[in-house]
């Protein structure tokens, strides 16, 4: 029996077909060794840019280059990306061929480029790259945003240990976990405490904001949600080292948080008792902030930096003290003579000053000063009245000091102009 004559044409086919397969799994071992690299994302488009011998970048939706590599003008690439919805672009960019596909990341939508100054690399394998390249980067992206999850279980429940308090014998093994989280062993921390500006309660995104914040600024962090009670407006509860890059950081985020920060400590025994300060430091901006006609300028309220007046009415029973307060000033109550005498201890006493503040006469500031002695029954020099009255409206004093301040400064650039 003669054998089947063999097919020259399907040899070369299945020749051609298993040289393909041994490409694409040259490509895919290639880009898949990039997964285990300490940055995969770049490792990855790095060694895309090399099997295409030129570029490959990575923008995120709004055109930043996450990654990238290789001399094509990766801008005018985007520019042409940005200039169309296309799912897809092949196209010429000076002497550069280029390949563009979105591809939908679990944080949105990004776009994948690769250039090559000739055609014939991206012809051969540009499809394989983009394919190959999708996959890896939403399989390095899931692991990542799976990684950030686990990380951040862990810092919640680490955190809540450390507010429910432990042992100084059990302080070194909570060093040994906080080092996970890059705290150095036994360095100076400070609990913070925050509040959002223009809303009652805090949520999930001001954790997220804050944190993506402090790893932007490389500052290690322990944050999570804290709500005291069921039906109290929840804030954010971090820990932080106390050093000037963490202050800087706080500094940058009180533009649109309310923030307060414990003292200094590093027994980790004493969490719970830095937790209450930062939570006393939290009320003494929230009381600033509704007295200021802008909060942003509140700045961070560093329980260990207040002055004595504020430490004082900060550690009273707060509704006995404003029952008491409202009691004493009743007869002042939203009239010409209270803003007269705000305005007056904030202007340092200075009458000429007071009466520029308020548009009056100075003569009408001190007709109006004589009838609060009348109604205080005391001299309004002295230094107990003073006292009282500063105790007494010293929010209110704030609040009208900085607004002294302002106009002043908004004067001085007004007569430098002239």
């Amino acid at each position: 029996m003669s054998e089947a004559p063999v097919n020259a044409g399907g040899l070369e086919d299945a020749q051609s077909r298993l040289s393909q397969l041994q490409s694409t799994l040259d490509i895919t071992n290639t880009l898949l060794g990039a997964i285990s690299s300490a940055d995969p994302v770049r490792t990855l488009i790095a060694r895309v840019g090399v099997l295409c011998r030129g570029t490959a970048v990575v923008y995120d939706f709004e055109g930043n280059v996450i990654a990238s590599t290789g001399d094509a003008p990766t801008q005018l690439i985007w520019n042409e990306v940005s200039a169309t919805a296309q799912q897809e672009l092949i196209l010429e960019i000076g002497r550069w061929n280029v390949m563009t596909r979105r591809v939908a990341l679990r944080d949105g939508i990004h776009v994948l480029a690769i250039a090559s100054r000739g055609s014939a690399t991206l012809e051969e394998i540009g499809e394989l790259l983009l394919d190959t390249s999708e996959r890896l980067l939403g399989a390095v992206y899931g692991i990542q945003h799976g990684a950030t999850l686990r990380d951040q279980r862990d810092n919640e429940q680490l955190l809540a240990s450390l507010h429910d308090g432990v042992l100084p014998s059990r302080e070194h093994r909570f060093w040994a976990r906080l080092s996970q989280f890059r705290f150095a062993a036994y360095t100076e921390l400070r609990a913070l405490e925050f509040a959002p500006l223009g809303t009652d309660s805090a949520d999930e995104s001001h954790v997220t904001a804050l944190l993506s914040r402090a790893r932007a600024d490389d500052i290690p962090l322990l944050i999570t949600l804290r709500r005291v009670e069921v039906d109290a407006p929840a804030t954010v509860s971090a820990l932080v080292p106390d050093t000037a890059a963490s202050g800087q950081w706080a500094d940058k985020v009180s533009g649109g948080m309310l923030v307060g920060a414990s003292a200094p400590f590093s027994a980790l025994a004493n969490v719970p008792v830095a937790v209450h300060e930062a939570d006393t430091a939290l009320n003494i901006a929230r009381t600033r902030a509704s007295v200021l006609t802008s909060a942003e300028r509140i700045g961070p309220v560093l329980i260990d930096q207040i002055d004595l007046t504020t430490w004082v009415l900060s550690h009273v029973d707060q509704r006995a003290l404003h029952e008491y307060i409202d009691q004493v000033l009743a007869p002042l109550r939203d009239t010409a003579l209270e803003d007269t005498l705000i305005t007056y201890l904030a202007a340092e006493q200075n009458i000429s000053l007071a009466a520029e503040a308020l548009f009056v006469h100075p003569n009408t500031v001190r007709y109006r000063l004589s009838r609060l002695e009348e109604i205080l029954d005391a001299p309004i020099s002295a230094a107990a009245t003073i006292s009282n009255l500063v105790l007494a409206l010293y929010p209110q004093i704030l609040g009208r000091s900085a607004e002294l301040r302002t106009l002043q400064s908004r004067d001085s650039r007004t007569r430098t102009h002239v």
